[in-house]
């Protein structure tokens, strides 16, 4: 806040083996390949056969001598009849990083995983602003998306975005209702550690920030700290600030501003 600087993590640190294609299974009994398909690829090789082979020898014979492999047909054929998944490598991930953003500051679940279990804070930023709109920061192109949800993970096609992967998720995730933006590691200003990850730090208009709301389990010490930042620095003087408080006979979050708690 201090800075200015809203912090990006390497897409590496969501630590999604579905973003990669970690540790696949395949089934455990081979997919029977039938003789329609097994005939149709061997017809594929014989007509492949440079002219002064497949003069040599009849289809029938070919057949018979290819069959003597058929083991190793058959599990090309399956391999190519699996579908082709949009992945990304470990190493593209090191060059990309993410913001993720949520759209509900009430969601409990967040607080919790997110939010430093309640310890923390949110900060409510102006979505349609061109700091993510843009489709470019700092002359590189940059992503801003919505999360898709769904059972079914995101396909190599030919006209498939190349980083899909990093933007679809399981549906048990979709109470989250995250977005995210993606930017090169390139354009960071600043790149500092914390808890054994790399945060890139990159400035924006203080303008941007909406409200801040203080979590239910925060310190008052850590509170006024920050509400000291926020009311004294010029930069935030336009920013609501709301504390998060507990429902009395619900699962409920109530953001209300600070000064009617």
């Amino acid at each position: 806040m201090r800075e200015g600087r809203l912090p990006f993590l390497d897409a590496a640190s969501l630590m999604d083996p579905f973003v990669s294609n970690a540790a696949i299974k395949h089934s455990e009994e081979p997919i029977a390949v039938s003789d329609e398909e097994l005939l149709s690829e061997l017809k594929a090789k014989y007509d492949a056969l440079p002219q002064s082979l497949s003069s040599l020898m009849t289809f029938e014979y070919f057949k018979e001598q290819a069959l003597k492999e058929r083991e190793s047909i058959e599990a090309d054929i399956r391999q190519r009849a699996l579908p082709e998944l949009n992945t990304i490598s470990l190493q593209q991930q090191k060059n990309l990083t993410l913001l993720c953003l949520y759209e509900r500051a009430d969601n409990p679940a967040l607080w919790q995983y997110h939010g430093a279990n309640h310890h923390g804070m949110v900060i409510e930023l102006d979505q349609t602003h061109e700091f993510f709109t843009a489709p470019k920061y700092k002359d590189a192109p940059q992503i801003f998306l919505p999360i898709k949800y769904g059972s079914e993970r995101p396909l190599k096609l030919k006209d498939a975005h190349p980083f899909a992967s990093l933007f679809h998720r399981s549906d048990n995730f979709s109470n989250e209702r995250e977005w995210r933006v993606l930017r090169p590691i390139s354009v960071a200003d600043k790149t500092i550690q914390a808890h054994n990850f790399s945060v890139h730090l990159h400035s924006m208009q203080t303008s941007i920030i909406k409200t801040v709301t203080f979590g239910s389990a925060m310190s008052n010490e850590i509170k006024d700290k920050l509400m000291n930042l926020l009311k004294n620095d010029l930069r935030y003087r336009h920013v609501t600030l709301l504390d998060c408080r507990l429902d009395p006979t619900r699962y409920l979050l109530h953001r209300v501003p600070v000064d009617h708690c």
